[in-house]
């Protein structure tokens, strides 16, 4: 990898490349490095067979970051350069969020991301149900998962509310404390029906949904109470949908890294889902 750099990018001299624990569907890697006689901090995040089973496109995501470094450039990690095998991206200072990051300034960040221009690509659940179905091994593909699988791809997909930009993956584990929050990790990050987001949000975090939607709400100004409700009808429904992409989303995590945790969450949502 430092010798593709070095080939990619010679006026760039890498130090040390040292990889990042905690993804699922990434395996990066943090860069020290000059340029000009300047120290660079970076991540690279690759294409690989990984990525592409989780569906993530380093095009979209290079296309998002270029697009938020123009209209929220504090939001986001900066996008150094977008090379054919991956992105180079800006490492964020900072400490993870934790449970000591308030729901409130969770979901008022929410807020502030719905209010992004939408990307030109959006989620549709059945399409990437259809994609991590289709990268998954046939001997995972047991007869509980067989029928969970074709129950939701026959159900139909309700569009709530108009599309608005989501990052799809919102947990604490992807926003760096400070002042102002960041947001990293936008792989994910497309169009999309609001509510599907604030639904992964809740279940990335493990928040309370009546709870979650009042906050989001409340960070929104959205005061009518049939708009409330219509959120947490929405959310209601996104739930089971969200779990459907989770369980196949983790037998894939096992499938790559083959870590026993993924492995543990599938069965889990499977029995749920059954």
């Amino acid at each position: 990898m430092i010798s593709l750099l070095g080939e990619r990018l010679p006026s760039v001299h890498v130090l040390q490349a040292t990889p990042l624990h905690g993804g699922l569907s990434n395996r990066c890697y943090r860069i020290q490095a000059e340029h000009a006689g300047q120290p660079l901090h970076l991540v690279w995040r690759p294409n690989s067979p990984a990525s592409e089973a989780f569906g993530v496109s380093r095009q979209h995501e290079a296309a998002i970051l270029s697009q938020l470094e123009s209209t929220s450039p504090l939001l986001a990690p900066a996008l150094f350069v977008a090379l054919p095998e991956g992105i180079l991206v800006e490492w964020v200072e900072g400490e993870m969020a934790d449970d000591q990051l308030d729901t409130a300034s969770l979901l008022s960040l929410q807020v502030a991301v719905h209010r992004l221009p939408p990307p030109s690509w959006r989620l549709d659940c059945r399409e990437r149900g259809v994609h991590y179905w289709q990268a998954l091994a046939s001997e995972l593909k047991d007869v509980t998962l067989h029928r969970i699988h074709h129950r939701f791809q026959a159900a139909p997909t309700l569009q709530w509310f108009g599309d608005t930009c989501c990052h799809h993956d919102l947990g604490r584990y992807n926003i760096i404390v400070g002042d102002p929050l960041r947001v990293i990790d936008w792989e994910y990050a497309s169009a999309g029906d609001p509510s599907l987001d604030l639904t992964m949000t809740i279940a990335a975090n493990g928040l309370d949904p009546h709870n979650a939607v009042l906050q989001y709400c409340q960070a929104a100004g959205i005061v009518a109470p049939t708009e409330i409700k219509h959120w947490h009808q929405a959310v209601a429904y996104w739930q089971p949908w969200c779990e459907y992409l989770a369980l196949l989303w983790y037998l894939l995590g096992w499938q790559h890294w083959q870590e026993p945790t993924y492995l543990e969450q599938a069965e889990i949502l499977k029995q749920r889902l059954a």
